[in-house]
């Protein structure tokens, strides 16, 4: 399955924060919108960065400052250290990227334009979906190799 297909059944949601807010704010967001990670954008709404619950939980810890005071820029995982997906990309391409680099959000962009955010579990549930998927159409075959319907 391509990354165009899981997109096209999953929509295009994306959640941003801009780099200049705080941590609390970036929270709340993610409380609000159940989201495990959010993209991070500039003033121009240019991607810069992500900021996910796991950044929060250990950065911010380590970080010893406030929630309030501290801004989502300093705990963000910049443009430049971004794992990106195209559309053109599979699903265990991004299944792979994510276990191999130990994430669980990849943003996907087109012609360098933000157009949704891809979580494990929706990679998962795409590859289980095409695993059970073909499994059937193999047990079919396999009771059936000539398609000739005998019984019915």
């Amino acid at each position: 399955m391509l990354v165009s297909e899981l997109i096209a059944r999953k929509g295009k949601i994306v959640f941003t924060v801009k780099e200049t807010s705080t941590v609390f704010d970036a929270v709340k967001k993610l409380d609000d919108t159940r989201a495990g990670a959010m993209l991070v954008t500039n003033e121009n709404d240019q991607l810069v960065g992500i900021i996910s619950e796991r950044d929060i939980l250990y950065k911010c810890y380590n970080s010893g400052v406030p929630l309030k005071e501290n801004l989502v820029k300093n705990l963000m995982t910049s443009a430049e250290n971004l794992i990106v997906g195209k559309m053109e990309d599979t699903v265990v391409y991004l299944m792979n990227a994510m276990l191999d680099k130990q994430i669980r959000h990849i943003p996907i962009l087109e012609d360098d334009e933000i157009v949704a955010i891809v979580s494990i579990e929706d990679v998962l549930r795409a590859v289980v979906e095409t695993t059970e998927s073909e499994a059937k159409l193999l047990r079919e075959y396999i009771k059936n190799p000539f398609g000739v319907h005998a019984y019915k």
